[in-house]
């Protein structure tokens, strides 16, 4: 028996087709019907104008896009013998826009994608949670407003800021500015205690067993509640191996593929369109979805939280992943743990800001000057690690690429491997399950099908 249901409430839309046998999920392909088209759009323009094309790749992460092009850039004038100086302000600025950015999707997330779809199998009644009126689905969107300020301040607006540029930022905080930013984050700190954990933040910081469970409350303890009560722990695995490609939002990058490895190469990232719709060629019988799959050394790889927490070996996701492996609830648990970490790690930053730094110097070449040059940049998004690479002659863009997170952990199958959320999506036992463990991944349908 087949199955095909249209996946909503993410940004875009996907299909989600689930082959039956013995009442369980025995096959199961993600189709992205939506071509967008950015990387060929992008082809002949100007090398500036990535910057205001990528951030409107995507509505949630356009500052993940923002800094990849950013960086991109300024890695073609390294990889030409002109590196920029760039000043330690213009970079905190930068990463706390990201950072800003994650907090804000992981809220929304968590309240809108996960918990209206989790109260739904639970025999208990969960009605702060219901969808536009329950009080703790209220609460998020003004949760998550509050840090998003933070980030208005200094990059004037959100989504699709434009406030970097290769040499730095445009934005010249002052004092004020950046104690206002910090009372913004200081209400999500608050935040966080009151309606996500239920305990202060150090506490929950301090949490290193899968037993101190117990210690959570409020909506992370509805959660784990419904997880035992309908099995999460043990539904939605995957592959297990897990991959962060950047060095930044407090995180450093390597690979888990049971044990752990800081020997990243990034040559050994390989992308397929084996199963993905061609725009210059007839489709073969195999095509059925606009995105493409990647591999890490010929191996599919999850990004984002989970793995962002199993690399740096955060204790309390750790003790977790130990128990409960690539588990559904391990998966949603580290994407509401990195919002603690973030949110103190974005204090941290914004101490360091030395508002009498520049924010920007300008590029001494003009990159009109560079012939057939290529570079690539890595950043830590939301929903996982993201790549841009970008070839450019004379000042024109030759050929643009991007690979997002949503193609690592959602991209179709080789020939060889299931793709990483269809490995986790075999063995479910209802439709709502499978839907579930997809959004346990925070789809993205417009990034897939840049």
């Amino acid at each position: 028996m087949k199955t095909v249901d249209i996946v909503e409430r993410i940004e875009g839309e996907a299909k989600l087709n689930l082959i039956w046998k013995d009442k369980k999920v025995s096959d199961a392909s993600i189709d992205f019907l939506n071509f967008r088209g950015f990387e060929y759009i992008l082809e002949n323009k100007p090398i500036l104008d990535a910057l205001v094309y990528t951030p409107r790749i995507c509505g949630i992460c356009g500052q993940a896009h923002l800094l990849a092009t950013v960086n991109a850039i300024e890695n073609l004038y390294k990889n030409s013998g002109n590196e920029l100086q760039i000043t330690n302000k213009a970079k905190i600025l930068r990463e706390l826009g990201l950072i800003i950015e994650i907090i804000d999707s992981h809220i929304k997330w968590f309240y809108m994608f996960i918990m209206p779809d989790v109260i739904e199998i639970s025999k208990k009644q969960y009605e702060g949670y219901t969808p536009l009126k329950g009080e703790k689905w209220l609460g998020a969107q003004k949760g998550a407003s509050e840090i998003i300020k933070a980030l208005a301040i200094y990059a004037g607006q959100w989504p699709h800021t434009s406030y970097m540029l290769p040499g730095g930022v445009v934005s010249d905080p002052t004092l004020l500015d950046i104690v206002t930013c910090e009372n913004y984050i200081d209400q999500t700190i608050k935040y966080f205690e009151k309606d996500i954990a239920g305990i202060s933040i150090e506490k929950y910081l301090s949490l290193n067993s899968f037993e101190e469970l117990t210690s959570l409350s409020s909506s992370l303890r509805d959660f784990v509640d419904i997880s035992f009560e309908t099995k999460l722990e043990q539904v939605g695995k995957a592959h297990n191996r897990h991959l962060v490609l950047s060095d930044m939002i407090g995180v450093k990058s390597g690979f888990f593929n049971k044990k752990i490895s800081i020997n990243l190469d990034l040559s050994k990232i390989k992308e397929s369109e084996e199963y993905t719709f061609k725009l210059e060629k007839r489709n073969d019988k195999k095509a059925h979805t606009w995105s493409k799959s990647v591999q890490y050394n010929k191996q599919f790889y999850e990004v984002g939280p989970l793995s962002r927490a199993v690399i740096n070996e955060r204790e309390f996701i750790t003790a977790l992943h130990n128990k409960y492996a690539d588990s559904t609830f391990t998966r949603v648990m580290s994407r509401v743990d990195e919002i603690a970490h973030l949110l103190i790690y974005s204090k941290k930053l914004i101490k360091q800001i030395d508002i009498s730094e520049d924010s920007y110097i300008k590029p001494k070449v003009d990159l009109k000057s560079l012939e057939n040059i290529s570079a690539t940049s890595t950043v830590e998004a939301c929903r996982g690690s993201l790549v841009h690479t970008v070839s450019v002659n004379k000042g024109l863009i030759t050929k643009y690429d991007v690979i997002t997170p949503t193609v690592w952990n959602l991209g179709p199958r080789n020939n060889d491997e299931l793709g990483v959320s269809q490995k986790a999506i075999i063995g479910s036992k209802s439709l709502n399950e499978a839907k579930i463990i997809l959004r346990s991944f925070d789809i993205c349908s417009v990034c897939t099908t840049h």
